[in-house]
Formats: structure tokens, C-alpha cells, sequence
């Protein structure tokens, strides 16, 4: 109950992390003991709530990385040290604990959760990391990834072109039961497709217009699942049942677009 009621909390940091992400660190002992792949509903007073993942922790302090889409996370991206904002969550069901090497993809802002995957793991078990963005400016969290390989749409850094395009070589130099991914959709579709042909395991985080966090709007559903509730974490048993994943998504209205 006591997570459905916004904690009013005061920023203690922001930080610009690209062009248009900036990440804020809050005070926040509920969030900071959240698994890796959970998200929070981040309320702007006079404006809105946004679910945002979490994407690292320091303490009882949590780190949200936003990128500016729209006036929510435009307000969200004007705050500074010392101002307010509420939180409510954790929500949701996060990765799981890898047991082996395992391969990171990470696509965009997308790379947000899989930073606080990253931070927890990757001291226990090996994690080779593989990381993509438009351009070298949108990379995220480079030094701490520290990532076997990059790329961009438009060639500015590493690899010219989809991280994709390179992950079926990256594979077959090495032997990998898991991979996590979160990225954009048309993305992680493909890293499914790879992970079926290779008998590969797979968690991705899925990413749907989400209004209330916990079941009850019905704004996130994909084929009758609940994004916020019984993910946005899906392993890849469950994405072989989506007919609408990698094709489809909905807007704000409930609107069908093609992804």
C-alpha cells in the first residue's frame, strides 16, 4: 500500500548524461533495494507521472536516467539540486540473477536498466556487454559498460550501423547461454529472432505506455499482458506468445501504431 502514494523527495543530483538523457539521483531507500529492471512512477507536480527504470544505486540513493520525450520528462529535465519531486514504486518484475557469462544489448536510453544490471552482477559473473545508440553524442554510460562493442546508425563511433548486425559473430566466438536487452523494440525483435535460431535464453525489458503502474488502466497491455504489472521484464517462452511485440504499440489514446 505504501508504495501507491508518492514520496515527496528532494533531488540531490542531476547529471547530463547526453544531449537529450540527463539522469537525477534521489534519496529514496525503496527504490535503492529494487532488482535491476523494476521501474518508479516519477510525479511532476502540475504536470504528470512518468514511469522511469531505475538505473543505478548508491546507498539508499536511487538514479533515474530520463530522456526528453515530452513535457513530463521536459520538466523532469529543468529540475536541479535541491528541488522536489515524488516517487512511488518499485513496480514491476525485474531481471533475473545471471548464473553464467552472460551478454548485455543495449540499445539507446534503453541501456538505462541494464547500468543498474550491470552495476549489481558484474562483479559475480562475467558480463560482456554490446552497446548501440544514433550517435556517438547518445551513447550512454560508455566508461562504465566499458562495452566489447559499439555502434552507431550513422558510423560516428564503432561499428557503422545496427549493435545487431554484429551480435550473431559476437556469439559465435564465445559460449553464451543468456542475454539481456532493452533498447527500442524493432531492436530487441531481432535479438530475439537470433536468440530462437541459437537456442539462446533471453529477458528483455519491454517498454509500453504505462498510466498507473499496477494492473489497473490497462494503457500497457500487449496481447492482454500487463507491462507494469507482470513485466516489463519477459523472458523469451513468454515473447514467443506476443503477437504484437516488434509490430506493434499504442498510444497514449490506446491508438495502434506500427513500432
Amino acid at each position: 500500500m505504501g508504495n501507491d502514494k508518492p514520496r515527496i523527495r528532494e533531488v540531490n543530483l542531476t547529471r547530463e548524461e547526453s544531449p537529450s538523457v540527463r539522469t537525477i539521483r534521489l534519496y529514496d531507500p525503496r527504490t535503492s533495494n529494487a532488482t535491476p529492471g523494476q521501474f518508479a512512477m516519477l510525479w511532476v507536480p502540475d504536470s504528470g507521472e512518468v514511469p522511469i527504470a531505475i538505473s543505478g544505486t548508491q546507498g539508499e540513493y536511487s538514479e533515474f536516467t530520463i530522456k526528453r520525450r515530452g513535457e513530463i520528462t521536459a520538466e523532469i529535465h529543468e529540475l536541479e539540486a535541491g528541488d522536489k519531486i515524488g516517487v512511488r514504486g518499485p513496480y514491476g518484475v525485474g531481471f533475473s540473477r545471471p548464473e553464467g557469462p552472460s551478454v548485455i544489448v543495449g540499445g539507446g536510453y534503453g541501456v538505462a536498466p541494464l547500468r543498474y544490471f550491470h552495476q549489481r552482477h558484474s562483479r559475480d559473473v562475467s558480463l560482456e556487454t554490446l552497446v548501440g545508440a544514433a550517435t556517438a553524442a547518445e551513447l550512454l554510460f560508455v566508461d562504465q559498460f566499458n562495452p566489447q562493442i559499439v555502434s552507431t546508425d550513422d558510423g560516428s563511433k564503432g561499428h557503422h550501423g545496427f549493435i545487431t548486425e554484429v551480435l550473431e559473430d559476437f556469439l559465435a566466438q564465445s559460449d553464451f547461454e543468456m542475454i539481456y536487452t532493452a533498447g527500442p523494440e524493432p531492436m530487441m525483435a531481432k535479438v530475439y529472432q537470433i536468440c530462437k535460431t541459437r537456442g539462446l535464453k533471453l529477458e528483455a525489458s519491454l517498454e509500453r505506455i504505462m498510466k498507473c503502474g499496477v494492473g489497473l488502466c490497462g494503457s500497457c497491455l500487449i496481447d492482454g499482458f500487463r507491462v507494469c504489472k507482470d513485466g516489463p521484464v519477459v523472458d523469451l517462452d513468454r515473447l514467443d506468445g506476443f503477437s504484437e511485440f516488434g509490430r506493434w504499440t499504442r498510444t497514449s489514446s490506446g491508438k495502434k501504431e506500427r513500432v
